[in-house]
């Protein structure tokens, strides 16, 4: 897919974007009835929506409370279908949503689901768990009866009758591309009918990771579910060779798919050549997925070539250290060298010497001073570059022309969402025009407040001044970042010196007025609700 390369990326697009918009509460009963739900990777497009449909209990009685108008309610849950998925799938899943939750909230934002939500997906996993996900090895069949059951063999006499007869079976494959990624091959158990569910798998083996054996289990199904690879939008058109008129001669496509050799090539020297005239280099990154093959790709040229002296290579992100902690514990998932490097005792492959792991900028800071100021590489938590680490660092680094950003991954340059797009263009559906002029009003004067607390020293440190909603892009930055440089691809030019790109960055004030009593307010809701549901289970 070509992940690693400054620019380059195969792309999904999940149309959120990471910006901390509200999602829709959901539950249950609101989606189509499924017997399971089966998780292809750790991603935050795969299961990121996890935690809002699956949520705790108490979660679930308040949204459905609030969708009957504020009556209570006394409904059985235990009816949620299970989750299944491999076990690097829920160790980094989790991963991915604490960190994605971290990220969001630190800014005051809502990433569209509590903690206690992703502590009651994951919270039962295990092969036999009554909740949660429920994990399967590679190769391991799942069978569910017409009843939508798990089929149990040992069950005899009227429970054998009561669970159903055997109607699918459900098998997991290695799909590459992360740790534990699968492609699903169900089978109907009546005529032997097959599909393939592959959304994201790699064919090419790489330093973490074997390639997908898709071409061993998909090649004689009926039916194949999956998706086109490589990048789309603006990105893809430069892979594909422009239209020419009747009797033109045939042109070139501006771009080329690189082996992945050559790939890891152009990425590594892009971030040296910006090291060696002494700039930093950020690429903005997933939580726990392609970044383990990032980290194996830097560290091994950090090794090689010694300098660790002379250049700092650092990973941040709030979730980084278990994150590696989980990545040590999965050679059994990853490619066969890594194991024989470690059965050989050559040392762990994710010991990572020249790694300096930070859980925040703070000890991103402290490590470059211990250095002497050393210019530094940095793999960032926050792939859309609109909240985290990496959007931090974006707006501390941006102006420095000598430094470089390296878009590891195209499928994160996705739009802001449909409720910042409606914010950036000053209208939100459902308010009168009175109420809209109003938000609008009230936006732009906050806007115009804190350029003139810029000027006046209060956020003198940062680039730029504050944008008016009705300026707001409705792209991520990391998405106005890719534009201009395909943009400038197409045209046959270089990208200009100067970028603007637009970057939502918090500005904190303690709350007062209205706002302080609607906090306040909900905040003694909250614990009248929690006493009640303590009441109720006791």
């Amino acid at each position: 897919e070509g992940e690693e390369g400054s620019g380059s990326g195969g792309g999904d697009g999940d149309g959120d974007g990471g910006n901390g918009s509200a999602v829709d509460d959901v539950t249950p009963r609101d989606l189509p009835e499924v017997d399971a739900v089966l998780i292809t990777d750790s991603t935050l497009s795969a299961l990121g929506g996890l935690p809002v449909y699956y949520g705790s209990d108490g979660r679930r009685r308040r949204r459905l409370r609030r969708a009957r108008g504020g009556e209570d309610v006394d409904v059985d849950f235990d009816d949620v279908p299970p989750v299944y998925g491999t076990h690097p799938t829920v160790k980094m899943g989790q991963m991915t949503l604490y960190d994605h939750h971290a990220n969001v909230s630190l800014d005051g934002g809502n990433p569209g689901y509590a903690l206690s939500d992703v502590d009651a997906l994951f919270g039962g996993s295990g092969p036999d768990s009554s909740a949660g996900f429920r994990t399967l090895k590679y190769s391991q069949t799942l069978t569910l009866t017409d009843r939508g059951r798990a089929y149990d063999p040992s069950l005899t006499g009227a429970a054998a009758s009561e669970q159903g007869r055997p109607a699918l079976g459900i098998t997991g494959h290695r799909a590459g591309h992360v740790s534990g990624g699968t492609f699903w091959v169900l089978r109907r158990l009546a005529d032997e009918t097959e599909v393939v569910v592959a959304p994201t798998y790699h064919h090419a083996r790489e330093r973490h990771l074997d390639s997908a054996s898709l071409h061993k289990f998909g090649a004689a199904a009926d039916v194949l579910v999956t998706r086109p690879g490589g990048p789309g939008g603006m990105l893809g058109k430069l892979y594909a060779p422009p239209p020419v008129a009747p009797g033109e001669k045939a042109k070139k496509a501006i771009l080329t798919s690189p082996a992945v050799g050559r790939d890891e090539g152009e990425f590594v020297e892009t971030a040296m050549a910006a090291l060696r005239r002494g700039g930093n280099v950020l690429c903005p990154v997933d939580a726990s997925g392609r970044v383990l093959e990032l980290l194996l790709v830097l560290n091994g040229h950090w090794e090689r070539h010694r300098l660790g002296s002379a250049y700092n290579l650092c990973w941040v992100g709030p979730m980084s250290i278990p994150t590696l902690e989980f990545a040590r514990a999965q050679l059994e998932w990853m490619s066969s060298p890594l194991g024989a490097q470690f059965d050989s005792g050559r040392g762990h492959p994710y010991s990572l010497r020249s790694v300096t792991v930070c859980s925040s900028v703070a000890e991103l800071d402290a490590a470059i001073e211990a250095s002497g100021g050393n210019p530094t590489l940095a793999l960032a938590s926050g792939a859309t570059l609109d909240f985290g680490p990496a959007r931090d660092l974006l707006v501390r680094w941006g102006e420095n022309q000598d430094n470089a950003v390296i878009l590891t991954n195209a499928g994160r340059c996705v739009p802001r969402g449909e409720i910042m797009a409606a914010r950036g263009k000053g209208k939100v559906e459902g308010e009168d025009a009175k109420a809209q002029a109003e938000a609008t009003a009230k936006a732009e004067a906050a806007a115009t407040a804190a350029e003139d607390e810029a000027e006046g020293g209060g956020l003198a440190n940062l680039p730029g001044s504050a944008v008016p909603p009705s300026e707001i892009s409705p792209q991520s930055a990391a998405a106005q970042l890719l534009l201009e440089w395909c943009e400038a691809k197409r045209s046959g030019e270089e990208m200009a010196d100067a970028v603007y790109v637009d970057v939502p960055v918090p500005r904190r004030a303690p709350l007062a007025g209205a706002e302080l009593r609607e906090f306040l307010a909900e905040e003694d809701r909250a614990r009248r609700e929690r006493r009640k549901e303590e009441e109720r289970r006791a």
